[in-house]
């Protein structure tokens, strides 16, 4: 470990959904490397999902419970998605660093950052951000030839069949699976929506492959969606199928056939909020349109939106709005009352890009947790 005028921090970043014995592995090898450990944990404030099923609070504590008896101090910190905006993700992770840095005493100078992590696809782009770093690679621990993921632990607790909890156990680590019954035990109808919404997924990516392979190339799913604004509030819809059953979103949907997007977007944002305006007058109020196709915008697969932003006339009176067709509710929401850990996919990101004022300030997210950094030593 570092000598006594030094602090070796090693940063370690990613979902955990669960915290697995391969995460546990690549702590156990730094235990002799290191002083401390900062995990950030991403997509943290996102609304229950199949992919991202646990909430942060949630995964922090399997990490507590899968880590508690290495020898290392850790830290634990959530981590805000940006999708459309590298550099903001980048500065997060660094503000994170600092964050830990003071809270536990320590001048920046006297720190020595590793970055740890192993490249497994496009996700992991991020190990070449940070030049001014060490970085560190991490060997993916493996089962029988296959590397140990958390999508496959998801695959098969959320999946069509009952899993076998020591077959699990034989490829996950026995803790990862405990911290998941325990979990479930207490949260049985958030379990269940995710099984319900992990079927829609297969269903829908089973329909999208069926086409590709009629086609032999890869075939985008086409959306649009409506950012409208009036007074100071969003228009926003309570989706009430899946996928995101109670998640909020903008009004929108799939494109038509023959149909264009701007035209799409009206008519989803009319069919599901029943806002009564002429379609022309709508179309005269579009003030900007911008295209959002991140690869993790959707968990459908590759669904591409174009996203039109209206601004209509300021009032004293908002436009009365109603759900229907498959919203739930529409309803009008001031623009700083909106917060990522309701918003479906990425329709937060879409605002942010729109509305210099739909923000989540991190220093903030971070400040809340700071009481919490170096307090117990291991695993905190």
């Amino acid at each position: 470990m570092g000598d006594t005028q030094r602090h070796t921090l090693a940063v370690f970043i990613g979902r955990f959904q669960p915290f697995h014995c391969g995460h546990r592995a690549v702590l156990h090898d730094l235990t002799e490397e290191v002083d401390s450990v900062l995990m950030l944990v991403g997509s943290a404030y996102r609304p229950r999902s199949w992919k991202n099923p646990f909430l942060f609070e949630e995964r922090a504590q399997f990490i507590r419970s899968g880590a508690h008896d290495l020898d290392i101090e850790i830290d634990i910190l959530p981590l805000v998605d940006t999708l459309y905006n590298d550099r903001s993700w980048a500065a997060n992770v660094r503000t994170a660093v600092t964050a830990t840095c003071r809270a536990r005493g320590l001048s920046p100078d006297s720190v020595d950052i590793v970055l740890t992590g192993f490249e497994k696809d496009k996700s992991s782009r991020y190990l070449s951000w940070f030049p001014e770093w060490t970085m560190r690679p991490a060997a993916p621990a493996t089962h029988e030839d296959r590397i140990i993921n958390a999508t496959d632990f998801r695959e098969a607790v959320f999946g069509e069949f009952e899993y076998d909890e020591t077959d699990l156990a034989n490829i996950f680590g026995t803790p990862a699976v405990d911290n998941f019954i325990e979990w479930e035990k207490s949260n049985s109808a958030a379990a269940d929506a995710v099984a319900r919404e992990g079927a829609y997924m297969r269903a829908y990516r089973a329909k999208t492959r069926a086409a590709e392979e009629v086609f032999g190339y890869p075939i985008p799913i086409n959306a649009a969606d409506a950012v409208v604004v009036q007074s100071g509030h969003i228009l926003l819809v309570e989706r009430g199928t899946e996928p995101g059953i109670g998640t909020l979103a903008l009004p929108g949907g799939h494109l038509e056939a023959g149909e264009m997007a701007l035209d799409a977007a009206v008519r989803e944002c009319r069919e599901e909020t029943r806002l009564d305006i002429p379609k022309g007058v709508m179309i005269g109020r579009m003030r900007e349109r911008r295209v959002f196709d991140h690869p993790e915008r959707s968990e459908r697969g590759w669904v591409r939106t174009e996203a039109f932003y209206f601004e209509l006339q300021d009032r004293s009176e908002l436009e009365r709005v109603k759900g229907g067709d498959d919203a739930k509710k529409a309803f009008w929401v001031p623009i700083s009352e909106i917060t990522p850990d309701r918003m479906f996919e990425d329709h937060f990101d879409i605002l942010q890009s729109f509305i210099p004022d739909v923000a989540t300030s991190y220093t903030s997210i971070l400040m809340a947790h700071a009481g919490q950094i170096g307090r117990n030593g291991r695993a905190v």
